[in-house]
């Protein structure tokens, strides 16, 4: 029987809610009375609900997660592999070097070996060459509130998608202004996560509330402290500028990363009417509290 669109609707609209308190959760995954509560079904049907709207279960999504900020930290920081084991959800380095091996291929000191972005042979060489100074701005930004829709799959795909979904819905609804900022939010490293399980928010920021309908959700952004780089040029090249932040100019700012996604403000409200190369974006890194 084909599902009438207003149910299919509400199901997405629970299953997002569930996917951002996860997020912002992952250090304590919420449990299955809880988000089966905040997804408003039994815990029986949630787990199918779940399964065919994302492709996995709830454990295997939670695990994922976990297991891929765990391979960012081993890239991006020297913190011990038995404190990121611990903030990962093993009790032991072993039972986190099994379950990370059986994920990346690698145990963790391998993979950190290989790819730590700070100490790696190619780093030391790219450093030794007369690259381009980076100098961003370091701003503090006051959290946002936006309405988005998510995609998965290769961001340059994802992204046209999701803004293709979400900008008809906001015109039709009277959400767009002048002063409507256009945000995009890459959740996943594309080096750890796989490329069709990437995930990427299409965002405008909201000047009047609005519930959330469907696969059209509403969620914050997190204020602080972020390097703010522009970047001019097609969003095609955008894998290249994001090398160079954190393979160069991160090992040399003394700075931290904090673990919230980083995210781009597009300037150019239409893409369609500006020259590739013409295109200007802010790219917004976030960082620990000085």
């Amino acid at each position: 029987m084909t599902q009438r669109p207003e149910t299919k609707s509400d199901y997405q609209e629970s299953i997002m809610r569930v996917m951002l308190l996860i997020q912002s959760r992952l250090d304590e995954p919420p449990g299955l009375d809880e988000v089966a509560a905040v997804a408003a079904f039994s815990r029986y049907h949630f787990h199918r609900l779940f399964t065919a709207y994302t492709g996995e279960s709830l454990s295997t999504f939670v695990r994922r997660l976990r297991l891929e900020r765990a391979a960012n930290r081993l890239r991006q920081t020297f913190d011990p592999i038995t404190e990121i084991a611990l903030d990962a959800g093993y009790e032991t380095p072993t039972n986190f070097g099994k379950a990370f091996k059986q994920q990346f291929g690698q145990s963790p000191s391998q993979f950190r070996e290989e790819h730590h972005l700070l100490d790696t042979a190619v780093f030391r060489q790219a450093r030794a060459e007369e690259k381009e100074k980076m100098t961003p701005k370091i701003v503090n930004l006051e959290p946002q509130t936006v309405l988005f829709v998510r995609k998965t799959g290769p961001y340059s795909a994802a992204s046209a998608a999701a803004f293709g979904t979400l900008m008809p819905f906001a015109y039709q609804h009277n959400l767009i202004n002048k002063q409507t900022q256009m945000l995009g939010i890459s959740h996943d490293s594309p080096d750890i996560t796989a490329a069709d399980k990437l995930r990427y928010d299409a965002c405008i920021t909201l000047e009047q509330p609005i519930e959330p309908q469907g696969e059209f959700g509403v969620q914050t952004i997190a204020g602080g402290r972020y390097a703010l780089f522009v970047y001019k040029g097609p969003y095609e090249n955008f894998d290249e500028t994001y090398s160079l932040i954190f393979r160069h100019w991160l090992g040399q700012s003394g700075e931290r990363l904090r673990d919230v996604p980083t995210f781009e403000r597009y300037l150019n409200h239409d893409s369609r009417q500006t020259e590739p190369r013409n295109l200007r974006t802010e790219i917004y890194i976030p960082l620990a509290e000085a």
